[in-house]
C-alpha cells in the first residue's frame, strides 16, 4: 500500500483502500488508525479513535501533541477549521513542554507548522467560495508563513528524512501558486 500527496489538494491518497481498512480492523488501539480512517473518509470513526487516543494516560507532551495532530487534520476535513486550528496551536505549545530545542521536539513542531498550513489553507479556500475574500487572503499568508517555517525547520534540523522534506516543499510550492479558487 502506498500514500501520496496530492499536488493540488495537498490530501493523502490510498492505493489500496481494502488493504488500509483491513489494517484498521487488525489495528483499531494503534494510534495511527486514527490517520487512516481519515485517509479512508471514515471521518466519524477517526473523530472517535482521535479523542481515545488523546485521552490515554502517561503520554508524554511531544507524543500528545503528535496525537492532537492527527486529530486535527480529522476535524480539518471535518470543515471544522478553527477547531482544528485551535488543536494545532495546542499541539505546537505542547512540543515545548520537554525540551524545547531537542530534534524530536523540532521534528514534530515542523510537522505541526505543515499541518497547519495545510488546514489554513483549506480553510482560505473555504472562505473565498463563502466570499470572504479579506479573510481568505490573510488566512492564506499564514498558512504560506507556516509552509515557510516548516521546509526551514526541516532543513535546517538535519534529521528530517528527504520524504518529508519533499512533502514541505510541495506544500510551500502548492502555497506558493495564491490558487485560491481550486
Amino acid at each position: 500500500m502506498q500514500v501520496t500527496i496530492d499536488d493540488e489538494t495537498l490530501r493523502e491518497q490510498v492505493s489500496d483502500p481494502a488493504a488500509l481498512a483491513s489494517w484498521c480492523a487488525q489495528h483499531p488501539q494503534d494510534p495511527r488508525t486514527v490517520s487512516y480512517l481519515r485517509m479512508l473518509g471514515r471521518l466519524d470513526d477517526a473523530a472517535i479513535a482521535g479523542r481515545l487516543s488523546l485521552a490515554a494516560d502517561g503520554l508524554s507532551p511531544v507524543m500528545r501533541a503528535v496525537r492532537r495532530t492527527r486529530y486535527a487534520q480529522v476535524l480539518q476535513w471535518q470543515g471544522a477549521f478553527l477547531a482544528a486550528e485551535e488543536q494545532l496551536d495546542l499541539a505546537a505549545e505542547e512540543t515545548g513542554l520537554e525540551d524545547p530545542t531537542s530534534p524530536s521536539s523540532m521534528s514534530v513542531l515542523a510537522a505541526v507548522f505543515q499541518h497547519r498550513a495545510k488546514c489554513r489553507f483549506e480553510h482560505a479556500q473555504a472562505e473565498h467560495r463563502d466570499g470572504m475574500r479579506e479573510a481568505a487572503a490573510r488566512r492564506w499568508e499564514a498558512a504560506l508563513e507556516d509552509a515557510r517555517r516548516a521546509l526551514l525547520m526541516r532543513e535546517r534540523l538535519g534529521v528530517a528524512d528527504e520524504g518529508v522534506i519533499t512533502s514541505s516543499r510541495q506544500t510551500l510550492a502548492r502555497l506558493t501558486r495564491q490558487d485560491l479558487a481550486a
